[in-house]
């Protein structure tokens, strides 16, 4: 069920291109969260890599109404560059703050549906 807040109306319009990377953006923040415990020492740290750089790509740019949540997800962000690839429990805690952290600032951001991940059973 998505969260609609009556009382926010972001002023910025997006375009579906802008949607799409924002929906694949929360999507692959997930993902990453989900597969940390099967994928390798290395692979999780070039997930972490990459995913830490499409966060500030795709959000860093546009932030206006959410300075604060912004501050949040490169703190999360940051921490997750310290940690140790080794040490799946504490990174794949950090990608499911980050996916909260993304889902909500977008939200605050564009309007976009504020909605829970969907189950594995609907991915």
């Amino acid at each position: 069920m998505a969260l609609a807040d009556p009382q926010h109306k972001p002023d910025v319009a997006i375009g579906p291109r802008r949607r799409y990377a924002l929906e694949r953006l929360m999507a692959d923040v997930l993902l990453a969260g989900r597969t940390a415990r099967s994928a390798t020492r290395a692979e999780r740290a070039r997930v972490c890599r990459e995913l830490a750089q499409n966060v500030r790509v795709h959000l860093e740019p546009h932030a206006e109404l959410d300075a604060p949540g912004l501050t949040a997800i490169r703190a999360w962000l940051e921490a997750l560059a310290a940690a140790t690839p080794g040490d799946v429990d504490r990174m794949q805690e950090l990608l499911y703050g980050i996916d909260a952290l993304v889902r909500v600032h977008i939200w605050r951001e564009t309007g976009l549906a504020l909605e829970p991940p969907p189950s594995l059973g609907e991915v």
